[in-house]
Order: C-alpha cells, then structure tokens, then sequence
C-alpha cells in the first residue's frame, strides 16, 4: 500500500493515538501563559490543505510550507490524486501574508520542513512513491524551487536544520537522520548519518497506537542535535562531533504525552518547546505542547486547549516585538482525510515571556 498520505492510509492510525495511555509522570501544568492570538489562516482548498513546516528569519518573518490536496481518486489502480500543489508563504508577525512560490506535486508530494540560512529559504519535499524527486529544495528568485539535496528512493524527510556548513534531515520511515554539504549543484545522499531503532517509527498493524511515523522534528542545543520521535513518544539527543561523525545516541525523555511529538524549538534557557499532533483527552480539535526542561522535567503547556489543531511546528520570532512569542503552526490535518472535520491550517501567537535560542 503506497504512503501516500499521511491523508488517507495514515489516517485511521492517527486517529488512534488517542487510545495511548497516559503512563510516565509529568509535573504539574505549567502557570497560566496569556492566551494566543491567531496571526493568519490558510485556505483548506476544495479538498483540504495541510501546514507542516515554518522557519522564522532574521528580519521577523515566517515561512510557511503548505500542501494543498487534490481529488483524490480511487476508480483507478493505483489511485492518483489529481493535483496537489506545494505553496511557500511569507508571514508578518502582524498577520500579513503572502504566497512566494508553488509546486505541483502531482499525484503524491508533499512539502515538509522549513529551514532558513543566510536569507534563503529551503524547504523538504516528500515524492512518495518515486513521482517527484525526494529531497531539500531552496526557493531561488522568481519563486523558483531548486533541488539542492536528493534523497533515495524510500525516503520520507520531514524536519530539517541548519549546524554550521551542514544540513541535517530527519527521516520518518526509516527512522534515520541525513546530513549533507550544500555548495553548487544537487547534493546526492545513498546512506544516512544516522540510522538507529530509537529512531524508527511503529507498525500501526500490528500496534493501533503507532502511526508509522518516527524521526520527526529537530534542533540544535550547542553541538548536539535533538529529534523528536512520534511514534516512540520520545525526545533523543545525540552529539556531532568536530569530526562530523556522531555519538552515542540517548534518549532525554519518553512520556505517553509525547506521543505524536512533532516539531520542537529551544528558547534562551535550554527548555525543549515540543508540539504533539494529538492531546490527551480525546478532543476533537486536537493537540498538546509540552516543555521540558534541562533536567528532564517535563511540563504540560497547553493540552487539547482548544486552539491546537494538530500543531506541527513551533517557531521563536525573531523580531524586537515577537522574540519572546511562540508561533505555532496548526496543520489542521483532520481535514483532509474523508469527511473532515472543515478547519483551516493556521499560525497561533502566544506570549512565552523568554526568547528562542539564536540559532546557528
């Protein structure tokens, strides 16, 4: 069964993961933070649309990859979708949105992660199925995407970031990170930089709780990398050594709440921001952000809230009025899958009171 979606044949799965228990102690909710703000909201689209990846740059603006589904038609063998189309979208903090650049990603691409370096915008693409070449894209001027990195056949890349020269990808299907140097033309990877089982995703046959999902969101504290697992419901951290090959890889925290974990942020005092695409209590709009502190400690932010609607990635401003605000991006991924639930992906401001950590 091909993997194309995330819409459809993840979906059921997905869905599931609020069966998990609620197992491994938190300490208690975090106090009250002010409530958010909604800054922007994407259009669904006839057939759903879907908010994965945001960067901020050094200016204060967000960049947003959105994925915007076609019919999805399954009268033919395989099933094909008929148009889905990749868009970037410039963000001001104060709501002002604007499309940069579209890709047709017809039948089965999607966008994934953001990352921004000195000014330019990169964005992952998932081909799925060999359609569309897998791999990092750099928007270029005019609105132009161009392949920078090629992943093999297989792989389904989903967060990225920038450590110094080199461009590290999490890889959700076979549980790995990839690392490559940018320079002129198209970086060519055949094996990860990391491949390793607290890494990988579950089987959602045979355990209803996974979702086939595994390495998923990334950030760099120092020189050690840290990925956020979904189906494991852990946060993993491994050193980069000065000579490019890695550590022992560890795990920080696994708590049931983490479930689902997806895109994390570090702020100035080294606490972890992790969004999950699911809550805890079953809600319908749903999704939980977590915080967990150098020590380990991990502090319920908001769960099922009510303005989470499967939140995928938070991104610290970067302006002299946003630096202490948390953006969150809802992917509002419920809509796209058969007889959605009719919300709208969307960016949500909420004041932290700490700024991010300054990336590298």
């Amino acid at each position: 069964m091909m993997r194309r979606l995330l819409t459809l044949s993840l979906a059921g799965a997905l869905l599931l993961l609020l069966a998990a228990g609620a197992g491994g102690a938190l300490a208690p909710p975090s106090p009250a933070l002010p409530a958010p703000h909604t800054v922007t909201t994407f259009s669904a689209g006839e057939y759903g649309s879907f908010a994965e990846g945001m960067a901020a740059d050094s200016h204060g603006a967000l960049w947003v990859s959105l994925t915007t589904w076609g019919l999805y038609d399954d009268s033919v063998d395989p099933p094909l979708s008929t148009s889905n189309i990749g868009q970037i979208w410039k963000v001001t903090p104060d709501g002002h949105a604007k499309l940069k650049a579209t890709m047709d990603l017809t039948p089965y691409g999607m966008f994934l992660g953001v990352a921004i370096r000195h000014g330019r915008v990169y964005v992952a693409l998932y081909g799925q199925e060999g359609f569309i070449s897998t791999g990092v894209y750099r928007l270029d001027r005019g609105g132009k995407l161009a392949q920078v990195v090629t992943l093999p056949y297989g792989a389904w890349p989903n967060g990225i970031a920038f450590h110094g020269r080199h461009l590290f990808i999490t890889d959700s299907g076979d549980g790995a990170v990839w690392r490559a140097r940018l320079g002129k033309g198209v970086a060519t990877l055949t094996k990860p930089w990391l491949q390793h089982a607290l890494l990988a995703p579950g089987d959602p046959s045979t355990d209803p709780t996974k979702a086939g999902i595994g390495a998923n969101g990334i950030a760099f504290r120092g020189d050690h990398l840290y990925v956020s697992v979904a189906d494991g419901a852990r946060i993993v951290s491994v050193h980069v050594r000065k000579d490019g090959r890695h550590g022992p890889i560890k795990t920080v925290c696994e708590r049931s709440a983490l479930l689902s974990a997806d895109g994390i942020a570090f702020d100035a005092t080294g606490r972890l921001w992790i969004a999950t695409d699911h809550g805890t209590t079953g809600a319908a709009v749903s999704g939980g952000l977590f915080r967990l502190s150098p020590k380990g400690v991990l502090k319920t932010v908001a769960d099922d809230p009510g303005w989470l609607n499967y939140p995928t990635t938070p991104v610290f401003g970067t302006s002299g009025h946003s630096h202490r605000t948390l953006f969150i991006e809802n992917g509002a991924y419920n809509d796209v899958i058969p007889g959605g639930d009719g919300t709208q992906p969307d960016i949500q401001a909420l004041r932290v009171g700490v700024p991010g950590l300054p990336l590298r």
